[in-house]
């Protein structure tokens, strides 16, 4: 049922491919921050109820006019929920979007067998910005340089980089020389791989499966400990950039843009 309001409403732009791949990369979190967004605003709503029948109850003992008291009580907090609808939506929002981040984190990002709880401490001790857009869900568009990282501070694993298939929200919209594939690094260990966009872990072959990969190269971490990110990505652009081409895909490893 939600797949399909989904599709309905966030996703009503995208063709059904792309809605397919959305879905099976962040379906889950998009479930998740609407149910918290509404379960939050349903608390703001309806937690009054308690307390007003508490306080009927007791204004029967001293014979007070239930109903004069609890339409007082009632119209403040239709008052003050417009008002939080009115002045403070976006906090509201946030708010649920954090209970969301965390929910999703605990429940969905540490499932696999890529990334274990210890190797998420690890990365928090090693680079506490990479844990934060990890558990936060903020790490799309980052993928080469937090794969890196994760890489550097596990010090096991792979890192791949792999053409995607090119997906847009809004297909009615046509890039000027867009490319069939985009690239994409995925953190690979245990047969698994972490994927950025999505915050979570998959089995190699469904997360190739799903982005309909075309791979291109893997990086141990004895291929980079002793190299910092910047010159890691001098050393491998022009060749990665030369593959791309080649796959029609678009690759931009440039300081100060955009990667994912």
């Amino acid at each position: 049922m939600l797949d399909f309001l989904i599709r309905k409403t966030i996703l009503k732009d995208a063709k059904k491919e792309t809605q397919d791949i959305v879905l099976k990369l962040i379906g889950t979190e998009i479930k998740m921050e609407l149910l918290c967004l509404v379960i939050v605003w349903f608390y703001i709503f309806f937690m009054p109820v308690i307390s007003v029948l508490v306080i009927a109850c007791m204004l029967e003992e001293v014979k007070i006019s239930i109903e004069i008291v609890v339409s007082i009580i009632l119209l403040i907090h239709v008052i003050c929920c417009a008002i939080l609808a009115k002045y403070f939506h976006d906090s509201m929002v946030g708010f649920a979007n954090s209970i969301s981040a965390k929910i999703y984190f605990i429940k969905c990002t540490r499932k696999g067998n890529a990334l274990s709880k210890d190797d998420f401490d690890l990365i928090k001790k090693s680079n506490k910005d990479v844990y934060t857009g990890i558990s936060n869900q903020i790490c799309q568009g980052y993928c080469y340089s937090i794969c890196f990282e994760m890489l550097k501070a596990l010090k096991k694993g792979k890192i791949e980089f792999l053409a995607v298939k090119n997906f847009n929200f809004d297909d009615n919209i046509k890039w000027e020389n867009e490319d069939d594939f985009t690239m994409h690094v995925l953190y690979i260990n245990n047969g698994w791989a972490f994927d950025t966009y999505s915050s979570r872990q998959f089995p190699i072959e469904k997360i190739h499966k799903i982005f309909e990969a075309k791979v291109y190269k893997q990086f141990s971490y004895e291929d980079v400990k002793d190299k910092s990110y910047e010159q890691f990505r001098n050393e491998h652009a022009t060749e990665l950039a030369e593959w791309a081409k080649m796959n029609n895909c678009s690759m931009f490893w440039e300081k100060g843009k955009k990667e994912d």
